[in-house]
């Protein structure tokens, strides 16, 4: 049932602009609040008439994930394969933290859409042209592709945490340290204050994974 108010104060839904609204809501409320019921609101709309074009939740979320991702455009080297992989996720790691809970928006499990697919479809390239069965591609574009989206997801929550001056996983942890019972602990943290940060950390794992990725093509 739609809402009862005058016809020309409510849209004519489509997909588009379903997923529009979605959007501005995203962004204006975060992930917690991203409900059928408050992109009905945004329509003016009741939440029953959104479900003519997305039949749950989860199938809006990906749509808007899709539409938001629209604008990523790799700009890749073209000369060293690991290169583009490594520059593919690191656009990907700042374009998703462009922009709010885009990370968290998609359920577990195979989705599709044409900005995503046409990503995939970029990255298999690059994966197979090195030589990596259909198989190994897909799986390790499956893995960097994770590996990256739950780092955007800790890097923007702990962006959050600093935000507000304070941080009590810090306290916290010099106050374990300075018992002495962690000694290791406390080299790591040592390492840390002279040369540790997030965007090396994320390098590291990165560098990790394209390593073990070179490692599935065979040798000739």
């Amino acid at each position: 049932m739609v809402s009862r108010l005058p016809s020309k104060a409510r849209p004519q839904l489509s997909p588009d602009l379903v997923v529009e609204a979605a959007a501005r809501v995203l962004e204006r409320e975060g992930i917690e609040r991203l409900t059928m019921r408050a992109v009905a609101a945004e329509l003016n709309v009741q939440a029953p008439a959104l479900y003519w074009h997305f039949p749950s939740k989860d199938a809006l979320q990906v749509a808007l994930y899709d539409h938001l991702m629209a604008d990523l455009t790799f700009t890749l080297d073209g000369r060293d394969w690991r290169e583009d992989i490594y520059r593919m996720a690191q656009q990907l790691r700042r374009h998703l933290l462009a922009r709010r809970d885009v990370a968290k928006l998609l359920p577990h499990g195979f989705f599709v859409g044409p900005n995503i697919m046409a990503q995939g479809e970029m990255i298999l390239a690059i994966l197979m042209r090195a030589g990596l069965s259909p198989r190994d591609a897909a799986y390790a574009m499956s893995t960097g592709f994770s590996y990256v989206v739950s780092w955007a997801v800790g890097e923007a929550e702990l962006r959050a945490r600093q935000a507000t001056g304070h941080d009590g996983n810090d306290d916290l942890a010099k106050a374990m340290l300075a018992t002495g019972a962690y000694p290791h602990f406390a080299q790591v943290m040592s390492a840390f204050e002279v040369g540790g940060d997030v965007d090396g950390q994320f390098a590291f794992g990165l560098n990790c994974l394209i390593a073990g990725f070179e490692q599935l093509i065979p040798k000739r």
